[in-house]
């Protein structure tokens, strides 16, 4: 008969499995306050930081990934974390700081498949830099009155639509979440891309389609 799951472990993968980010957390924390030499231990302050990171608190975020580094010397989760202090940095607007981290990455731990994903991001800011310097150079460039965007999910929860935001920032995609009142309830809507035609839209819809099986609709902007 198979024995029975350790409790630091059952509050583990009770948190892995719950939908709703509040509740996870309060798993996490939980086992951190009962077993905090747990082996589960590091990993839950890591999802703990990374759901700061969802609800849009990047510098409390950013500041919970160094102290696991600090905490958990050890921990199998250096490189994520340092990838994520990258994001925390990034979406805060600090880019120096998160090519940083990027560059740490992919220098620490060369052969992981999270350094080829920090090198794609490393990229991603220096053509954002530069895309930067020549605007400011160039005159402004009037925009068509409608643009449109390919919209790849729609939320109740905005710690939903914020993971799904930053998955396609990781795959270099440009994402904007929205927000849409309906019922008198707030709807997170995440759109990728911008386009000047439907069609465009339309054909970046269906290969996100085909390489990540996920259902779109062409919205305007």
């Amino acid at each position: 008969m198979k024995g029975a799951e350790q409790p630091d472990k059952l509050l583990f993968l009770k948190g892995l499995l719950s939908t709703d980010g509040d509740t996870a957390s309060a798993y996490y924390e939980k086992l951190l306050k009962l077993y905090p030499e747990s082996q589960y231990s590091d990993d839950a302050y890591f999802r703990l930081s990374q759901l700061k990171y969802a609800q849009g608190l990047y510098k409390t975020a950013q500041k919970m990934f160094t102290r696991l580094l600090i905490k958990y010397p050890h921990s199998s989760l250096r490189q994520e974390c340092h990838y994520w202090i990258g994001l925390c940095y990034q979406a805060a607007g600090q880019t120096d700081s998160a090519a940083f981290q990027f560059q740490k990455v992919v220098k620490d731990f060369p052969a992981t498949e999270l350094s080829q994903i920090a090198r794609k991001d490393l990229n991603s800011l220096s053509s954002s830099l530069s895309r930067k310097q020549n605007t400011e150079r160039e005159p402004p460039i009037s925009k068509p009155k409608t643009l449109y965007a390919v919209q790849v999910g729609a939320f109740t929860y905005q710690a939903n639509a914020l993971f799904r935001k930053s998955f396609f920032e990781r795959e270099g995609y440009q994402v904007k979440l929205r927000t849409k009142i309906r019922n008198g309830k707030a709807l997170y809507l995440v759109w990728v891309g911008s386009f000047s035609t439907m069609e465009e839209a339309k054909k970046l819809g269906e290969k996100l389609k085909k390489h990540y099986g996920i259902q779109y609709t062409v919205v305007s902007e």
